[in-house]
């Protein structure tokens, strides 16, 4: 709309006026909004340079406005503008169908205040795009900044958690290697006790559960699921006895162990029936844990009565378990909770050196540490999947640039169903590039759709369709379809899978899965 009649008082004044240079009064000139905050606009002109600007009072320019400004006379020492044209950004049905159908692969009913939340927020962010903004209002985090700018890097492909890892990894054993030898004993010693305790409370879980299956009536075996969830149900009690601050004798321990037994059946877990063991077999693995904690204890203090410990192996040895391995075509159990309390336990550190070295040394820290807790609280956050986790992968010994984005959607049940499922896989590899994989089972029928890069490509994946179907029909699956086509538009993105699945499939099917 064109505006008339302006009074002096409802010019501009410029506060940066470097992309304004050579401009005369009476010129006009062309920008979009693209932020507001505290009473100034930050506008972008059409060829890339911005100026920020005092907002006549009493006006709304909302982000993504494109205004005409008319260069006015001095005042002072600023430029000042009116405004001659101001065209703001129309809410158009076709949008707000886009945002619908988003919010609905999302699982999340597309409420009026929802639909508007998403609006604000593309209006606020102009290059955000409706997938990005859908999501974080789905999961409340609308209003919080770094989770605008972790949920773009993650759709953008531009977080990379081995990299950020690597680097941290790097800083630190640099950092502790110059530290004193109290410095490095206090910080790491407790760490590799629990790293190795970790290992043996595993094993007394796993023997646990197997002098269960061995005396239980029931017919039906505990399997690793509840062998996960014992050894972290013991971790924690025993966290005390296990870093020294408790006493490591058998009655205490003992005690301990019943206590979780008899907690076993209280909320919904794998174990809520209960473990069946006799107190004697009890006993008799509670013995040789005790023996492997003492032998960690001693092991652990001997590294630091060495002349010079190995700081780098024992960094390295610690970061690794924030990793999934993987290897000649096995891929190790994995247990998300675990990786994610490494990751906690990573950052914990990471604060605690910075706080040993020099401001030099605390800025180089700082960054990484800061884009990992983004990223640690963006995964915690995430409500509308019932799993959103991203962890590295070491492949046959070997760091890659391999991440693993597991998404699984909330559904009624808390397990997938293995007949039932549709699953959407994104693929960098070194060799063959960017390999994007579509996949829908149905009463154990396959239906699978492959995106590549180029069309020798494509020959080369068509060429495998005998090898895929003998391997899908081991696993007890028949191929009922495979297609491979090329690159025809951008790469999808973790965020935008679930619309853009049902489209390539063909069928109204959610997405289960997201790797």
């Amino acid at each position: 709309m064109k505006i008339d009649g302006l009074l002096p008082q409802q010019f501009f004044q410029i506060q940066s006026r470097t992309a304004l240079e050579g401009l005369s009064v009476g010129d006009l000139i062309q920008g979009r909004v693209t932020a507001l905050d505290n009473g100034l606009l930050l506008v972008t002109l059409l060829d890339g340079s911005s100026f920020s600007a005092n907002i006549p009072e009493g006006y709304d320019v909302p982000p993504g406005t494109l205004l005409t400004l008319q260069i006015g006379e001095w005042a002072g020492d600023q430029i000042t503008a009116r405004i001659v044209r101001m065209d703001t950004p129309e809410r158009s049905n076709n949008q707000i169908s886009q945002i619908t159908r988003q919010l609905q692969a999302l699982n999340i009913k597309p409420s009026e205040v929802l639909v508007s939340s998403v609006l604000d927020l593309l209006d606020e962010n102009p290059g955000l795009g409706i997938d990005k903004a859908s999501f974080l209002a789905a999961n409340g985090m609308e209003s919080d900044p770094a989770m605008l700018e972790t949920v773009a890097k993650l759709a953008n492909r531009e977080f990379d958690l081995n990299q950020n890892l690597q680097a941290l990894s790097r800083i630190l054993e640099d950092t502790l290697s110059g530290a004193d030898r109290v410095s490095q004993e206090s910080l790491l010693r407790p760490l590799l006790l629990e790293q190795e305790a970790e290992q043996a409370v595993r094993e007394m879980a796993g023997r646990l559960i197997e002098l269960h299956n061995e005396t239980s009536k029931e017919g039906i075996p505990l399997g690793q699921e509840a062998k996960l969830f014992l050894a972290r149900q013991l971790h924690d009690a025993l966290s005390g006895s296990i870093t020294g601050h408790e006493p490591l004798d058998e009655g205490r321990v003992f005690d301990t162990l019943q206590s979780v037994f008899s907690n076993l059946s209280q909320g919904k877990n794998p174990l809520s029936g209960g473990l069946n063991i006799e107190d004697n077999p009890i006993r008799e693995v509670l013995g040789d844990f005790i023996e492997v904690i003492q032998r960690v204890v001693a092991k652990t203090g001997e590294l630091f009565k060495q002349e010079s410990p190995d700081i780098k192996k024992i960094i390295n040895n610690f970061f690794e378990k924030a990793y999934v391995r993987a290897e000649d075509g096995d891929i190790r159990s994995i247990d998300l909770k675990e990786k994610a309390e490494v990751l906690k336990k990573v950052l914990s550190l990471a604060a605690d050196t910075a706080m040993l070295t020099d401001e030099k040394g605390g800025q180089a820290i700082r960054p990484l540490a800061q884009e990992l807790t983004d990223a640690l609280r963006f995964f915690s956050q995430v409500n509308t999947y019932h799993v959103f986790m991203h962890v590295p992968l070491i492949i046959n010994e070997h760091h890659t640039a391999g991440e693993l984005y597991i998404m699984k959607r909330r559904p009624r049940k808390g397990r997938i169903d293995p007949n039932q499922f549709t699953l959407f896989i994104s693929l960098n590899t070194q060799n063959l590039g960017l390999i994007e994989t579509f996949l829908n089972a149905s009463s154990r029928y396959v239906t699978i759709h492959f995106r590549v890069e180029n069309s020798q490509l494509a020959d080369f994946v068509r060429a495998q369709r005998k090898d895929l179907y003998e391997a899908l029909e081991k696993k007890g699956y028949k191929l009922a379809e495979m297609k491979c086509r090329v690159f025809e538009d951008e790469p999808i993105n973790l965020l935008n899978a679930g619309e853009a699945t049902e489209s390539v499939l063909g069928m109204n099917a959610r997405v289960d899965l997201r790797v």
